[in-house]
């Protein structure tokens, strides 16, 4: 039996959500040329592979505890080559902007910010929550809202959110040991 790619649920999924097209296999010639080896054999189709059974398996988890998965793995900004004038060299991953749009949404469905709620405040709680760093006095600055209802709402949202994360990863956990991509034994369910 060959032993598993990965070590850990953080080092697979971290592998598979950030995966690009430019980590693809180096040409014969780069590849004499270099000494080092590339790793646990994770270059070119190889890479593209393992990540495209990770996600296969991130794919059977309910959309919630998929989507916190990927707000909480795939990386928040890339760079931009834009070349405009007002550009700052980085823009939001789409995919993460995606995932932290839909929990937004979910915030509002479930009711953790109220009845009455407001977009940006929702957002940029969920941003929070996944490792954008803001003050919760100056998101309800600029939110128009008082700090201790802004702190009242993050307080809700961080709770429902770790329960879930931690679902999320004891599920992705068993799912990627099940098919030998992680080591140990699947987590029975």
């Amino acid at each position: 039996m060959t032993e598993p790619v990965f070590r850990s649920t953080h080092a697979a999924l971290m592998f598979a959500l950030n995966f690009t097209h430019g980590t693809l296999k180096r040409s014969t010639l780069a590849a004499m040329m270099s000494s080092a080896g590339n790793g646990r054999g994770l270059g070119g189709l190889d890479g593209a592979a393992q990540a495209g059974m990770i996600r296969a398996e991130l794919e059977k988890l309910a959309k919630l505890r998929r989507t916190i998965l990927v707000a909480r793995y795939v990386v928040a900004t890339i760079p931009c080559d834009c070349g405009r004038s007002c550009c700052s060299k980085i823009r939001e991953n789409a995919e993460w902007s995606e995932a932290v749009n839909c929990l937004s949404e979910y915030v509002l469905h479930e009711g953790l910010t109220g009845s009455v709620s407001h977009y940006r405040l929702r957002r940029a709680l969920v941003m929070r929550y996944f490792g954008q760093r803001q003050f919760l006095v100056s998101i309800a600055e600029q939110c128009g809202v008082n700090r201790d209802t802004a702190s009242a709402y993050n307080q809700k949202i961080t709770e429902r959110f770790r329960q879930e994360e931690r679902l999320a990863n004891y599920e992705i956990e068993g799912l990627l040991k099940a098919i030998g991509v992680m080591g140990g034994a699947a987590v029975a369910a």
